[in-house]
């Protein structure tokens, strides 16, 4: 279950500016050996110092070739590689240089498979956090009900179709 905050677009000089929106707040956060204990625990006969090595030299590896200009694919989980955001456009193939045209380089980590977005958009569930204060100014609109993304809550007092084939 996916935990969200609601929060208003401060972005004045955008169509977004005073509109509301959500985003998806993290409960805790796992770095390699917490990751590679977990992956321990899942009756496997590999050590946590194993798997945590072996994952230390897997970032490793995908820093070096995404660097390299590569692109590295953990199937069914992410995409990495590199991307460039820009400053601005140049007005001619001429006109265009690195200093004057482009901000930075950046990591573009983008779901597949499984970890497609379609499939996390059919999959997640999300709900309200409770770690903060709502900005919602209805009784009983907390938002404590699960949704998925895409679809309309669901009236407590009604029951979906069951021949729709979700």
């Amino acid at each position: 279950m996916l935990s969200y905050q609601i929060y208003q677009s401060q972005l004045k000089d955008s169509p977004s500016f005073g509109k509301w929106y959500c985003r998806v707040v993290s409960s805790e956060t796992f770095h390699i050996p917490e990751l590679a204990e977990h992956m321990a625990s899942h009756n496997t006969p590999l050590s946590k110092g194993f798997l945590e090595a072996v994952l230390k030299d897997a970032v490793s590896c995908i820093n070096e070739l995404t660097l390299d200009g590569k692109r590295v694919i953990l199937d069914n989980l992410v995409s990495f590689g590199l991307s460039v955001k820009h400053k601005a456009g140049a007005a001619t193939a001429d006109d265009f240089s690195i200093a004057k045209n482009v901000e930075s380089v950046v990591l573009q980590a983008i779901g597949v498979g499984e970890f497609s977005k379609s499939m996390l958009t059919k999959a997640a569930k999300l709900r309200e956090s409770s770690s903060y204060s709502s900005p919602r100014t209805q009784a009983g609109s907390t938002g404590s009900d699960s949704e998925t993304p895409g679809t309309e809550p669901v009236d407590p007092g009604t029951q979906p179709d069951d021949d729709l084939g979700q």
